[in-house]
């Protein structure tokens, strides 16, 4: 299951779940764009605030959504679009964690995901 971010808002718990309905809500409120390139503009700051209050609405009530009128209420109650943004920020990483590096299992990986060097002869004549 994909990890919930939490955002404590006065005596009330928001949590913000990147599920799959969640982007595909996120995308269909976008015209269809792709969520890997509207969660690139949210991280780089340049999609403004109506990307922000769709990824909110999107995702927010545990990823089933809610409505935008709600998202808006809790970006003031937080203080602010610039408090949020981390929020957004820790549930982006909840959702896509960066890859662990392989152990070696005979795979022919190290720990670092370099390949071994192999057991092959140089060619004759060489």
């Amino acid at each position: 299951m994909i990890p919930a971010a939490t955002l404590n808002v006065g005596e009330t718990t928001h949590k913000l779940r990147l599920t799959t309905g969640a982007l595909m809500r996120f995308e269909e409120d976008n015209d269809g764009q792709p969520f890997d390139g509207l969660l690139d503009k949210l991280i780089q700051g340049s999609g403004g605030i109506k990307l922000l209050v769709s990824a909110l609405a999107a995702g927010l009530g545990d990823g089933k959504g809610i409505p935008k009128e709600e998202a808006m209420d809790v970006i003031d109650a937080a203080g602010g679009a610039r408090q949020v943004v981390p929020f957004i920020a820790e549930a982006i990483a909840k959702a896509f964690p960066a890859p662990e590096a392989k152990a070696a299992k005979g795979d022919g990986t190290k720990d670092d995901g370099a390949a071994t060097a192999g057991k092959a002869s140089p060619p004759a004549g060489a």
